[in-house]
């Protein structure tokens, strides 16, 4: 179960990078959020359903982190490559469905999603970056994985 070699020139490991601080900085926001905080949510506090997103998004996040630098750290070889790299793929997916799926919905209505915070307008975007950075980091490693 190989890994990508930072000296090896040509397996790009900057997008498992990327995707990975993509995830811990999404991790922050949730984290605040589930002790309560308000910045981004109109000024109110997440309660019920939303709550409960967020609470699961936060270990998600964690693990979509760990499959991200897995991918190119030597104890990524402790998980079996192709439940890796189905799991990067999968992430890039997830997010990538979220974030245009919003992008679309907002066209559809006119530049309008529902929400009245910021916040609503810099979700989608984030979505699909975090998609296409997953999506490159599991472009990359499998490209790693057809060299050996």
């Amino acid at each position: 179960m190989p890994t990508a070699d930072p000296r090896d020139s040509s397996v790009p490991v900057w997008p498992a990078y990327a995707a990975g601080s993509w995830a811990l900085v999404f991790i922050l926001p949730h984290l605040y959020w589930a002790v309560g905080g308000t910045i981004g949510l109109a000024g109110r506090s997440m309660t019920g359903t939303l709550l409960l997103i967020n609470l699961l998004a936060i270990p998600l996040l964690f693990i979509a982190m760990g499959v991200a630098f897995g991918t190119v750290h030597s104890w990524g070889q402790m998980i079996p490559s192709q439940f890796l790299r189905v799991t990067v793929w999968g992430v890039s997916v997830v997010l990538s469905v979220r974030g245009f799926g919003g992008l679309i919905q907002r066209f559809l209505l006119g530049g309008h999603s529902g929400g009245s915070s910021p916040l609503s307008m810099v979700a989608d975007p984030w979505f699909v970056l975090g998609g296409i950075l997953f999506g490159l980091t599991a472009r990359a490693f499998s490209h790693q994985l057809q060299s050996y």
